[in-house]
């Protein structure tokens, strides 16, 4: 998964439920793309 290489947290660790998941991919974002917004929007301190 993108977040644990480039941010080494996963969606448990960003409070994400299964059903959070499913609804922010349906806007049609690459899941790539999501955790990008995702980083970007919290500031998160990229490792990789």
């Amino acid at each position: 998964m993108v977040m644990t290489r480039d941010w080494c947290i996963n969606a448990e660790d960003a409070g994400w439920s299964n059903d959070d998941i499913l609804r922010y991919w349906r806007f049609g974002e690459t899941p790539e793309d999501f955790v990008m917004w995702f980083a970007e929007k919290y500031d998160l301190i990229r490792f990789r």
